[in-house]
C-alpha cells in the first residue's frame, strides 16, 4: 500500500492534456530507424509478423502507424523507447513520470 500512497502524492491536477501523434513525422522517424538500424522492410515483416510490405510504407508515409503491439516489437528490435518512435504535438512532458520521480528524488519502488 505504501507505493499507492506514494503514487498519490505525486498526482497531478485534473486538466485536459492536449497531444498527438505527428503521423508525418513518425513515419520518417520509423524510416530512418529501421534503415540505420540496417533492417530491410522484409526483415521487419519477418520481425513483426506483418504479411504485407504495404503496411510498413504505409507507416514511411504517415498514412497509418503500427498497433501497440508491433510498436513494442519495434521498440525492442531498434533498441529505443516508444517515446523515441513516436513524434507526439503537445504536451507530452506531463506524461514524462519517470522524469518527474528523478527530478523530485521520489522512488515507487520498496525493496
Amino acid at each position: 500500500m505504501r507505493n499507492m500512497e506514494q503514487l498519490n502524492t505525486i498526482r497531478r491536477p485534473v486538466r485536459r492534456v492536449d497531444i498527438s501523434i505527428n503521423m508525418e513525422k513518425t513515419g520518417a522517424n520509423i524510416r530512418s530507424l529501421i534503415k540505420s538500424s540496417g533492417y530491410s522492410v522484409r526483415d521487419i515483416m519477418a520481425i513483426t509478423g506483418i504479411s504485407t510490405e504495404q503496411a510498413v510504407y504505409k507507416w514511411y508515409r504517415g498514412e497509418s502507424i503500427p498497433s501497440i503491439e508491433t510498436m513494442l516489437i519495434l521498440c525492442g528490435t531498434l533498441g529505443v523507447d516508444v517515446k523515441e518512435l513516436l513524434v507526439i504535438d503537445g504536451d507530452f512532458a506531463f506524461f514524462d513520470i519517470d522524469n518527474y520521480l528523478c527530478r523530485t528524488g521520489t522512488s515507487l519502488w520498496y525493496y
